[in-house]
């Protein structure tokens, strides 16, 4: 199971009080187009992060099986999200793809199931505890309680200066 990364897509805003609009979902797709062919219809995973100073931060992770990407990331309830974030935090707002790959290399397009598929599940899963270590105010409800309260010291969701020369090394091992 392969996945790509494209991005980051700068998410545009429209209007006097500079939202993300049905006309950005139009924009966008001009982009991933424009990135590889069939990358809007593709299914995967996605990040919205803000882009800000010299970095990003990740501030919602989804997955589309049965929408694809385009439709799932900027659907309704997701971009009442980004905007409410954007309301909040400065930054310029960003996207992140991550398409299923078929064997061949091809993008994955959406499946007819009701069922997400268990590599996209995984995924979504991982990068939702990735973005929650960078980040303890992700939006995502999905999965984060969980993910919250597993603490390892100084490995996962540690607090500052709690290592041990212990988790120092199977850090460095890790990472």
């Amino acid at each position: 199971m392969n996945f790509d990364v494209a991005g980051p897509f700068e998410v545009s805003r429209h209007g006097p009080k500079a939202l993300i609009t049905k006309r950005s979902v139009v924009d966008l797709k001009l982009q991933l187009e424009e990135w590889a062919g069939g990358l809007s219809e593709a299914c995967g995973c996605y990040v919205f992060a803000l882009r800000a100073g010299k970095g990003y931060t990740p501030h919602y992770v989804g997955q589309s099986c049965r929408n694809s990407l385009l439709k799932e990331s900027l659907n309704a309830s997701n971009v009442g999200t980004y905007n409410e974030i954007l309301g909040e935090i400065k930054g310029t707002p960003v996207l992140f793809l991550i398409p299923l790959l078929t064997p061949n290399g091809k993008f994955r397009k959406q499946t007819t199931s009701d069922r997400a598929l268990p590599e996209v599940n995984f995924m979504e899963h991982w990068l939702i505890a990735e973005a929650l270590d960078k980040n303890d105010e992700l939006k995502n409800n999905k999965e984060t309680k969980f993910l919250r309260n597993i603490h390892v010291v100084g490995i996962f969701n540690s607090r500052h200066g709690e290592a041990t020369s212990a988790s120092k090394a199977l850090k460095e091992a890790l990472y």
